[in-house]
């Protein structure tokens, strides 16, 4: 309907163009290329001077077509403002019936580079998400690789709300600023406590801040990217095996955290109780005890407990089969 509105009025200036050739071809007796020269200047009101000596009507003309191109240009821009109004506005309608489906789902906050690496890992790994971001070329962007996203400021809490906080497991933030970044961990965990919060910090000393507002893990960028280099280059085929597990496109053998919940067939089990390896076909290569202790190639005989989690191994499969086994039987 706008649509058809805006190419009736792109008509309409068409016609007063031609419209006021004819009037100036009419009443001043003028070739038509002067004429259709006079109609456009008087149109784009550039003030250049006259292409000849003018009448009396053909002042009045040039005036009516002053005043009937000039309104008719700022209602084609009035309808133009109302359909990028109206395409934001559905935008933001169809993104967010997108979030109410959301469940068990990550929030990204931000989308710079490290957030569209995490965005592409997250899509290629299956996982339901969602990215908070304001900045305009950055959403342009998100609209058309169709990620869902909320626009805003990810540190307000209405906008983590929007995204479906209460609902999500993992909250992701890899703002542009540290301060930007500890005052989301701050809001994130005051919304939803059991919310397992990722964040970055680029200097040292911002990383005990953001674990005392309520960070579960905190990651120095640069660190990191060192860490990896000085492996890479010590222990190249080591680092070159665990690239490849991770990266699901070239292997079907992933790394996967499994925790153990109250009431599961896995609880106060053993791995040799549940022949995990015979049944599964996945291996356990740690448990971190809830206590926060980590066992790395743990003993076959030890009791599994409600919050364990399990560093397993296998294909994404068989680690989902296992997975429901330990899953509460009733929720």
């Amino acid at each position: 309907m706008l649509e058809t509105r805006i190419e009736h009025l792109i008509l309409g200036m068409l016609g007063i163009i031609l419209l006021g050739t004819t009037g100036y071809v009419i009443i001043e007796h003028v070739g038509w290329f002067d004429a259709f020269y006079m109609t456009a200047i008087t149109l784009a009101t550039v003030g250049f001077q006259e292409v000849w000596k003018m009448s009396d009507l053909g002042h009045l003309w040039t005036i009516f077509i002053m005043f009937s191109g000039i309104g008719t240009f700022f209602i084609i821009a009035g309808h133009i403002a109302q359909r990028a109004v109206d395409l934001k506005r559905y935008r933001r309608f169809r993104m967010a019936k997108q979030v109410k489906k959301l469940n068990e789902h990550y929030i990204l906050c931000g989308y710079g580079r490290m957030g569209q690496a995490i965005a592409n890992e997250l899509k290629n790994a299956g996982k339901s998400f969602v990215v908070i971001e304001n900045d305009l070329d950055k959403i342009t962007t998100l609209v058309q690789n169709d990620i869902v996203l909320v626009e805003g400021d990810a540190t307000q809490d209405e906008v983590l709300l929007t995204a479906g906080i209460e609902k999500a497991t993992t909250l992701i933030g890899v703002l542009k600023d540290d301060q930007d970044n500890l005052f989301l961990t701050l809001s994130a965990r005051n919304l939803k406590q059991d919310l397992f919060i990722l964040t970055r910090a680029t200097i040292p000393s911002s990383i005990p801040k953001m674990k005392q507002a309520g960070a579960n893990t905190v990651i120095n960028p640069y660190e990191a990217a060192g860490t990896k280099l000085a492996r890479q280059a010590m222990t190249p085929g080591v680092v070159d095996f665990i690239e490849l597990i991770m990266n699901r496109g070239n292997l079907d053998l992933v790394l996967e955290t499994i925790s153990i919940e109250a009431n599961s067939q896995a609880e106060g089990k053993s791995i040799v109780e549940l022949e995990v390896r015979k049944n599964h076909n996945i291996i356990i290569t740690a448990v971190e005890q809830r206590t926060g202790e980590a066992n790395f190639n743990p003993d076959p005989n030890y009791k599994l407990r409600v919050n364990d989690k399990l560093i397993a191994l296998g294909s994404m499969e068989n680690l989902t089969g296992f997975e429901k086994l330990c899953e509460a039987l009733i929720k």
